[in-house]
């Protein structure tokens, strides 16, 4: 296992893979099923979401699928209804832009979810403007390469701290919920 400081905090060759999310995700330590372009409120980015393994199994032998229906999530909240267990959480938004502006752009909106990451597929250092953009927002720039991943700035872990559990960010988890069904990730609930 190699690895060299250049720049920034890491830079790993250990990985077999040259996947800019997955290498985000190692060289900042965190875990959780990815889930690679998603389209979440007209922006294409990628998802990592911890798996809540208790709440899935409920939902599978109570044989609730996620409901990606925003009207039916909403109606979660009225007294006379009960919502079925969240299976997933955020852990963070990351996209991947050849100009920052764009990758900025669609992981800002995310700060009231989770983390948000802005992967630079490049090996020059991410520039001033950019890492200036990021501290305002709380968002990790990380750049990504074959040799690894490289931490340009470290960002605001977790959702800002003014944020609060909302329809929107329940019916969001039930869109990952459906992917990591759909993409095979995480096993469906049994057909009945």
């Amino acid at each position: 296992m190699s690895s060299e400081r250049r720049g920034g905090l890491l830079i790993s060759a250990s990985c077999d893979h040259h996947d800019p999310e997955q290498l985000a995700v190692d060289a900042l330590g965190w875990s959780g099923a990815l889930v690679k372009d998603i389209t979440l409120f007209c922006s294409r980015v990628s998802v990592l979401a911890h798996v809540d393994h208790e709440a899935h199994e409920l939902r599978q032998q109570t044989n609730t699928p996620p409901v990606v229906d925003r009207p039916a999530v909403a109606m979660w909240e009225w007294p006379e209804f009960t919502a079925p267990p969240s299976a997933v959480k955020l852990v963070a938004v990351m996209a991947i832009g050849s100009r920052w502006q764009s990758a900025m752009k669609a992981v800002s909106g995310f700060a009231g979810f989770s983390s948000t990451v802005l992967i630079l597929p490049q090996d020059a250092p991410a520039p001033s403007s950019c890492v200036a953009m990021a501290e305002r927002y709380g968002v990790w720039v990380v750049r990504s390469g074959r040799a690894g991943a490289v931490i340009d700035h470290q960002g605001r872990v977790g959702p800002v701290a003014t944020s609060r559990p909302t329809t929107v960010t329940r019916w969001t988890e039930e869109l990952v919920y459906a992917r990591l069904v759909q993409d095979g990730l995480i096993e469906a609930s049994p057909a009945r």
